[in-house]
């Protein structure tokens, strides 16, 4: 298919929906003009889609705003969200942060190097400290340039925000030599992230959340240090955000998660996006009764290196393999699209979901793949 013709087909399709509307009626169980999605688009992806830079995005105002109004006009996309990054807590706890002009944020000092200073962190407060104040600050301006849009907000996972405070080899070696002091950072971690989603609900009400956590996966720590140094406070993040939003996060861990699908549904997960690492079919046999599944077309392959073809039949293959899932499915990409994904994919995506999963139902294959 070219572009023109996608573009074309694109225009035929009428939005029947609200994206509130569709997954308030999904999640009643009951049939909705198409699949609901989510696309793992973070900042510097999209802010290259459109023409501008990383930096751009993270310190002028009206693009973010320009970012916004276009995924609205050319993707149909009516949220948007405004969280806190993989390091952004730490460096509201005292890390340094640095960036590349057009690229990833990372941490250039830790600011734990030793627990001898363990005491002299705090649990930040959202609208003081000057790393967070900005960011709640800016989803209040957003919020009311995009009144009728739905806001979500997102954190990083225990494990992964501890990295942000101190090195990640230390954190390591810290599950078998230093076990008492990280389960004290661990859950200063997941305090800071609380204190962030109580601030939000001041301000928004409830909304919708998720939490990523790449630190989790089984291809950096094993079963045994994930079910000591993990998964306590994952079920503390996910009861303390249901006590303040009123709804349970999702989440998604990239790399090897299998062996923990089990423990993530019983935690009371909503939703878990699995890495396109991982087969959805086995997700959905293994944990899709107790959690909803989301994936999980490959990001490098597919979305960035593929074809407008090659995206839509990864769309039809992940939908046929676990749309049909008992507490439904959201059709995802399979971890963040990398800065350099072409727009026509992204629409691409976007038109499979439209066509192929219409007429989608929980616990049902959508009526759309039978035109496959």
């Amino acid at each position: 298919m070219t572009y023109d013709e996608l573009k074309k087909l694109m225009s035929e399709q009428k939005e029947e929906m609200t994206a509130a509307e569709r997954m308030k009626a999904y999640n009643a169980g009951e049939e909705v003009d198409y699949q609901p999605y989510t696309l793992q688009a973070p900042d510097p992806a999209i802010a290259d889609m459109f023409g501008f830079t990383t930096t751009q995005f993270a310190k002028d105002f009206e693009v973010k705003k320009e970012i916004i109004r276009l995924r609205k006009e050319e993707f149909g996309i009516d949220s948007f969200n405004v969280g806190l990054g993989l390091k952004t807590i730490g460096g509201a706890l005292g890390s340094v942060l640095d960036a590349p002009e057009h690229g990833i944020d990372f941490v250039a000092h830790h600011v734990l190097q030793d627990y001898a200073d363990f005491d002299k962190l705090e649990v930040p407060d959202p609208y003081t400290n000057p790393k967070l104040a900005p960011i709640l600050e800016s989803a209040k301006r957003l919020k009311d340039a995009f009144p009728d849009l739905d806001m979500t907000t997102s954190v990083a996972g225990p494990m992964s925000t501890a990295i942000a405070v101190r090195p990640v080899e230390k954190v390591l070696r810290d599950t078998r030599k230093n076990p008492e002091m990280l389960h004290k950072l661990l859950n200063l971690t997941v305090e800071s992230s609380l204190r962030w989603f109580e601030a939000f609900y001041h301000e928004f009400g409830p909304v919708a959340t998720n939490f990523s956590d790449p630190v989790t996966c089984m291809d950096v720590i094993s079963k045994k240090q994930f079910d000591e140094f993990s998964l306590p406070y994952i079920k503390k993040l996910i009861d303390g955000t249901n006590k303040i939003m009123g709804s349970r996060p999702g989440s998604h861990i990239c790399g090897k998660t299998r062996q923990i699908w089990n423990d993530l549904a019983d935690a009371g997960l909503f939703y878990f996006s699995v890495d396109n690492c991982e087969d959805l079919e086995e997700a959905k046999r293994i944990a899709g009764d107790r959690m909803r599944i989301a994936g999980n077309v490959p990001p490098i392959e597919v979305m960035k290196n593929g074809s407008i073809d090659d995206v839509i039949a990864s769309c039809i293959e992940c939908m046929k393999k676990c749309a049909d899932s008992p507490s439904g499915f959201m059709l995802n990409t399979g971890c963040q699209l990398p800065i350099g994904t072409p727009k026509r994919n992204v629409e691409a995506f976007i038109y499979a979901a439209r066509k192929y999963g219409r007429g989608a139902k929980m616990g049902h294959l959508p009526k759309g793949l039978a035109d496959v």
